[in-house]
């Protein structure tokens, strides 16, 4: 997974690595992020706004 992942990061001029939105939600309007044993939900609204929960 990171091997794909890391098509989608951007690395220039020393900056945080950055991943467009366009990728994470490509397929569907919702992603899980799994963190420390948590689940979290990265949702995409209709007003295309994120939202993160728990």
């Amino acid at each position: 997974m990171s091997i794909v992942i890391s098509r989608y990061l951007n690395y220039r001029d020393n900056r945080l690595p950055t991943m467009q939105s366009q990728h994470l939600f490509a397929l569907t309007n919702e992603v899980r992020i799994e963190h420390e044993g948590e689940e979290y939900r990265l949702r995409l609204t209709r007003n295309n706004r994120l939202i993160l929960t728990k």
